[in-house]
């Protein structure tokens, strides 16, 4: 993320926080809610990896970034991939339409293979990633040595959004689908202000949002107790 190793650290800790809190306040509903509550821990993690990445550059020492820069990437290029399409799958109500379930089930898979596709070859070729500091962000470069043939009618990276928002946006429930838009606005933001860093800037700016997922727990909690027999 932007700024320093001390924010990353210091959001890791709040986020590590956050996400037990709101895990021991799902513990109140039933089982489906407890991964979207474990989601700003997780996200506490990934930043705690990435002050790890702000650690070894500012002591001018690149290459052993490299290994925390992996551990960021475990979550920005394979977790969260399936992780949100399976969160938006679980908690979708059996009584709404099957093709919506479908479609989140279509996207956990797609995101589970495709990332544990880029997600070894990074882990087989840590060396062909490079970690830098640009305008106050990390940069993270992965210099693939080959090239596919396969022209996609669509970006890699648009794909990658399309499969992590697509579940939240077409959610039966409301508040799901508010942290639908607000992490496809801050995608919009990052790829605009920040767009040469982009990944670490827009997983920094989810990892806040994701406080969000606490009020979207209690509130839940809350309309369970009213509902409840």
């Amino acid at each position: 993320m932007c700024f320093s190793a001390t924010v990353s650290f210091s959001a890791a800790g709040v986020l590590v926080a956050t996400g037990l809190y709101s895990f021991q306040q799902a513990r109140r509903l039933q089982p489906q809610y407890l991964m979207w509550a474990l989601t700003p821990f997780f996200f506490g993690i990934q930043q705690a990896f990435e002050g790890g990445v702000w650690q070894n550059l500012d002591a001018k020492n690149p290459h052993a970034a490299i290994p925390f820069a992996l551990g960021f990437h475990f979550f920005s290029h394979f977790l969260w991939l399936w992780w949100i399409p399976l969160c938006c799958y679980l908690v979708e109500p059996g009584h709404f339409k099957k093709l919506r379930k479908m479609i989140m089930g279509g996207c956990t898979l797609f995101g589970a293979f495709s990332g544990a596709l880029v997600y070894a070859v990074m882990l087989l070729h840590p060396g062909w990633m490079s970690v830098s500091v640009r305008e106050h962000s990390i940069l993270y470069e992965f210099s693939v040595q080959w090239r596919s043939s396969i022209h996609l009618p669509i970006t890699p990276a648009a794909l990658y959004a399309l499969t992590i928002l697509v579940p939240m946006l077409i959610s039966s429930l409301k508040l799901v689908r508010i942290f639908g838009v607000l992490v496809a606005a801050s995608m919009v933001l990052a790829s605009a202000a920040y767009g040469y860093a982009y990944v670490s800037v827009w997983c920094f700016f989810a990892a806040v949002l994701s406080l969000y997922i606490l009020y979207m727990i209690r509130d839940l909690a809350i309309r369970s107790t009213i509902h409840a027999p």
